[in-house]
């Protein structure tokens, strides 16, 4: 039997296929979900959507950059986590888009769990960092339970919705994650 690290007991990771254009699209017609991710953008249309789906179908994850679909393990897709790697500084960021209807059930949790595994794990990266909007309390929430440490505050650092908002900056060393989740995965020795 073949184990995968990019699947948990809730959700697996798996690269982007050209027909999740229709999740993308369901996706981008929530405004307040976009905000809470990164920023509202102008919808595009169907032919836009499979534009998308197609070309980030077409990347390969080089270096931990890359965009993955969180799906449950079910199949059904619920969200995307996108990653991207500073090799200089040994660190890497990440954003994570979950549809509303699935907030609330730990996708979001374990879809980082499963990231962090991967870029500490067999990435040997250093340090994970997150940007977090102040009115985004869930995201908030979601990070300090997972052990990412407030390192600081971006003051009036992200606008939308006709204001300034203050940006949380969150992170972790992979020797918390480690002591935090455990440095064993798989069955070498």
């Amino acid at each position: 039997m073949t184990y995968s690290m990019f699947e948990g007991k809730k959700v697996r990771l798996r690269g982007v296929r050209p027909e999740d254009w229709q999740h993308f699209l369901h996706w981008d017609v929530d405004s307040d979900a976009q905000r809470y991710g990164w920023q509202v953008w102008p919808p595009y249309g169907e032919e836009g959507a499979k534009e998308f789906a197609k070309q980030e179908s077409l990347k390969k994850p080089t270096d931990g950059n890359g965009r993955f679909i969180i799906e449950t393990l079910d199949s059904e897709p619920v969200g995307s986590i996108n990653t991207r790697v500073d090799a200089r500084r040994f660190s890497f960021e990440y954003g994570i888009s979950l549809g509303r209807e699935h907030w609330g059930h730990g996708y979001g949790e374990e879809s980082l769990e499963l990231i962090c595994r991967y870029m500490f794990g067999e990435l040997r990266l250093h340090k994970v960092q997150a940007s977090v909007y102040a009115f985004n309390k869930r995201s908030e929430s979601m990070h300090r339970k997972f052990g990412m440490v407030l390192e600081g505050t971006l003051r009036d650092g992200q606008f939308t919705d006709g204001r300034f908002w203050d940006v949380y900056i969150f992170g972790m060393t992979d020797a918390e994650y480690f002591a935090r989740y455990g440095e064993k995965w798989g069955d070498l020795d």
